[in-house]
């Protein structure tokens, strides 16, 4: 099998592709939002991945292959990810690109 890549290039790889995509998949004010509180809150992390992911790509999640980066701005209270913008599914097979955004819906 392929070299998987790192936790944190996915990380990397998600927060690009999320900067591209949020203006065209975002409220403007959660556009301005996000961008103005970035430098103080913001962040970007690998989860457990969630159990609803099947029904979204139509197909068994390998959670070794995949990983669930969720991206939003950090409450400073507690440091918890609370105000989540997108979740994505992506691959960490180089070989075998794939990412699906699950956007923020208010």
């Amino acid at each position: 099998m392929t070299d998987l890549i790192s936790y944190d290039d996915v990380i990397d790889a998600a927060y690009d592709i999320f900067l591209e995509m949020a203006p065209d998949n975002l409220e403007p004010a959660d556009v301005i939002l996000f961008t103005a509180q970035f430098e103080d809150r913001g962040a970007a992390e690998v989860v457990e991945t969630g159990d609803d992911w099947t029904e979204h790509v139509g197909f068994v999640v390998d959670e070794e292959t995949y990983a669930e980066v969720r991206i939003g701005l950090v409450n400073e209270a507690d440091d918890a990810l609370d105000d989540v913008f997108a979740r994505m599914l992506i691959s960490r097979d180089p070989d075998h690109k794939f990412c699906h955004m699950l956007w923020k819906r208010d």
